[in-house]
């Protein structure tokens, strides 16, 4: 990688990104970055009245649904360090190979509420926006390529995206995730 000419440091030093063990590379710190680039877009296309949007809804999307995934990926890497706390193992998630967001989802909510009650009701407020997603996008391909493996297009039955009730689901979405995350950080602390 020394010699890579397209991913290098370069001046002016403030345009380098710090990457891997020169940074804070877990699944929460990923996903923020794919909220941001999704919200950026997401921003452009409302503040332009819809400038480019039949182009950019797609990596919309896809930047949400990843940063969903990793989001929960977080999570659940989360509440197994409580679980050890806790003593109560957890049965073993397969987080790399997994990108079902519903399988995931479930996972989560399944054995938060085991861990602690106080789960329940954050689960509640995230289940429908999450299980939105998870419909339309269970494996992250919908928003990635027009057609599935099986030559289907995809979206076929949806036709439009209302990107002004994107925003504001996505960014109650966000918001709720972020409570998820540091109720979980709250109880490895007590």
């Amino acid at each position: 990688f020394m010699n890579n000419q397209t991913f290098k440091g370069a001046d002016p030093t403030w345009a380098n990104a710090c990457v891997g063990d020169n940074g804070y590379p877990n699944y929460i710190e990923y996903s923020k970055g794919y909220s941001k680039a999704s919200n950026l877009l997401l921003n452009y296309v409302l503040n332009s009245k819809g400038e480019n949007i039949d182009h950019l809804i797609y990596p919309i999307c896809f930047n949400m649904r990843h940063s969903i995934e990793l989001r929960l990926k977080g999570a659940i890497e989360e509440i197994t360090k409580l679980s050890k706390i806790k003593k109560t193992p957890l049965p073993t998630f397969d987080l790399i190979g997994s990108h079902n967001i519903g399988n995931i989802w479930t996972y989560f909510k399944k054995n938060a509420n085991l861990l602690d009650i106080r789960f329940t009701k954050l689960n509640k407020v995230l289940n429908n926006t999450i299980s939105d997603f998870a419909n339309i996008d269970p494996t992250g391909q919908t928003f990635r390529y027009p057609n599935s493996n099986a030559k289907q297009q995809h979206l076929t039955e949806q036709k439009v995206i209302n990107c002004v009730a994107l925003k504001s689901k996505f960014a109650e979405l966000e918001h709720n995730l972020d409570d998820l995350i540091r109720l979980t950080e709250s109880l490895i602390d007590e």
